[in-house]
């Protein structure tokens, strides 16, 4: 069959191929390689940022699912802060970024929690929600571990998640202020191989938080939502599949109402309502400490 679509002349040069991948040299390499661009590609709007910020990363290989969908939902859900894709492949092949051999995807959530904290630095009162696919909630749960709680996003949103379904989360909660949303459906055609080839924190045979939703602990707190998918999800375009609950509707019309749909006004705005309450003859009100 092999031979028959590729030769025995294109079967040779394969199997050359694959055998000198195996070499350390070349793995030595690709690591090399990986590590310079592993500090995360994004698509920051700096001119958002002052009203919130919304982190989205998609799944193993990053292939560009939700890429546009994510954010173009989050506008129309009336959410007014940035909505950045950080792209955290390193290999953009699905399979190695699931397995991660080389232990690239924590390089990743380093990024990831360099960004969070940055952001934080410089608007400590907004509101971070995050919002991850598949192996890409792996990536987001290292990042909330690495913050230790010292800074804090809002909400999560886990869709398709390849997570072990008893991963433990008490040290990520630790840097959540609000819900960790899990959306999860058997009805999923991609998350069953991960039993196969291990989940995004490397266990075999394990079942799936994006099948079955986490595991809920007392310690928990009640932070931990897991959402089935139902039959009337489908009239958002989610119907129980991989990556079709990153579309548009699914996105604006049930992610984005679980947002902080009012984080802190910009600067300027602020001074435009003070300046207008002093002119009306009133104290300009008090900005409440509860974001």
């Amino acid at each position: 069959m092999i031979e028959s679509v590729i030769g025995r002349e294109g079967r040779g040069k394969t199997i050359s191929r694959l055998k000198s991948q195996t070499n350390p040299r070349w793995w030595v390499l690709s690591a090399a390689l990986a590590v310079v661009t592993v500090s995360g590609c994004s698509t920051a709007h700096p001119i958002l940022e002052p009203y919130g910020k919304t982190y989205y990363l998609d799944g193993a290989g990053g292939w560009g699912f939700g890429r546009r969908d994510v954010p173009e939902g989050l506008r129309r859900g009336d959410y007014r802060g940035d909505c950045e894709v950080f792209d955290w492949s390193t290999t953009r092949i699905p399979l190695l970024d699931q397995v991660d051999p080389l232990g690239l995807n924590k390089l990743s959530a380093r990024s990831l929690a360099r960004r969070i904290k940055a952001y934080k630095q410089k608007y400590p009162d907004n509101h971070v929600n995050i919002i991850a696919l598949s192996a890409g909630t792996g990536v987001v749960v290292w990042a909330l571990e690495r913050l230790k709680g010292e800074y804090k996003v809002n909400n999560v949103f886990f869709v398709g998640s390849s997570l072990a379904h008893a991963y433990d989360m008490d040290q990520a909660l630790k840097s959540v202020e609000g819900k960790v949303y899990v959306y999860h459906s058997p009805r999923d055609l991609i998350l069953p191989w991960v039993k196969l080839f291990g989940t995004v924190d490397g266990r075999l045979g394990a079942k799936v938080a994006g099948q079955l939703g986490l595991r809920i602990k007392e310690s928990y707190g009640g932070k931990v939502v897991n959402i089935g998918w139902e039959k009337k999800w489908e009239r958002l375009g989610w119907s129980g599949g991989h990556t079709d609950c990153v579309g548009r509707p699914f996105v604006q019309y049930e992610i984005a109402r679980r947002l902080q749909t009012e984080p802190r006004k910009a600067p300027r705005e602020e001074k435009r309502a003070a300046a207008a309450g002093q002119s009306a003859g009133q104290d300009p009100a008090p900005q409440s400490s509860k974001r």
